[in-house]
């Protein structure tokens, strides 16, 4: 008697707890669904800044009304709103497709939304903004000519020379170019080549061979890896200039402590002389 009582308790237990988990299903799909309506109303497909993250979210989601229109016979069999549930998951799921559809083009050009963003901000003169925008564009395509082409302009006003380098040097041998960014690539290049070179020109004039030295070196490289008409001997020319404007200012100070009979400060700029000629084998 004990024994059967006992089964009897143990069956309608299991019984209890099998109709809670299914009423516990009914109560989970139906707030599962009002929260994946309200993430559908929050999902952004166009700033750049949150497609990725936000397709990601849609891609849960899609999974989520997938599992519910699969299993909801089953899942939702004793729910008396049973139906309401599946013609809601279904509703949404449509929606859900329709927004996979946007997501999937948004998502391939994500570089070209930050290099658009990147053109406004650089028309505005905020070029902390545009080339935040630009390196953005370049992590998700790092062959965005477009936006190779912007940051080399803001790098070129920046006076920033070696970087401008390493990106003509990224344009052209990284990149399949059209004949108008081949145009704006040769503009900018050229001037680029000019400028740099006068302005080491100008310092070896002004006696500062040291400063003179880099920007010629620079051009040198410019010249052996960037196609161009414009290059000549001129940058070789110059860094021999610079290295003699070098090695005549070591020789002018240590005149200049001679005269003031400071002999330690002469033979100290005569050995660096001496050394820099050996070093640029200039003897």
């Amino acid at each position: 008697m004990k024994k059967t009582c006992f089964c009897f308790w143990l069956s309608f237990m299991i019984l209890c707890n099998a109709f809670a988990q299914l009423s516990d299903a009914c109560t989970t799909t139906a707030e599962k669904l009002e929260n994946i309506g309200q993430r559908f109303s929050q999902l952004n497909s166009k700033d750049p800044e949150v497609i990725t993250l936000h397709n990601l979210f849609l891609q849960d989601c899609l999974k989520e009304l997938n599992d519910i229109k699969d299993n909801g016979d089953d899942l939702l069999y004793y729910c008396q709103n049973k139906k309401a549930l599946q013609k809601q998951a279904l509703f949404l799921l449509s929606k859900a497709d329709s927004l996979n559809e946007v997501f999937a083009e948004q998502v391939k050009k994500v570089d070209e939304l930050f290099y658009q963003k990147a053109k406004i901000e650089y028309i505005f003169a905020d070029n902390d903004k545009a080339e935040y925008y630009l390196n953005r564009a370049l992590q998700f395509n790092k062959h965005n000519v477009d936006a190779l082409l912007l940051k080399v302009t803001l790098k070129f006003e920046e006076k920033d020379y070696e970087e401008c380098l390493t990106l003509f040097k990224e344009l052209f041998n990284h990149n399949e170019l059209s004949e108008q960014q081949e145009n704006e690539i040769y503009q900018l290049s050229s001037a680029y080549y000019y400028e740099v070179y006068n302005l080491g020109d100008s310092l070896v004039k002004a006696d500062k061979g040291a400063y003179a030295i880099d920007l010629f070196q620079l051009l040198e490289t410019f010249c052996h890896e960037i196609p161009s008409t414009y290059c000549n001997d001129d940058y070789y020319h110059g860094i021999m200039r610079s290295k003699q404007g070098v090695y005549d200012s070591y020789i002018a100070i240590a005149r200049a402590a001679r005269e003031r009979k400071n002999y330690e400060l002469e033979r100290k700029f005569l050995r660096y002389a001496e050394e820099y000629l050996k070093e640029n084998g200039m003897e």
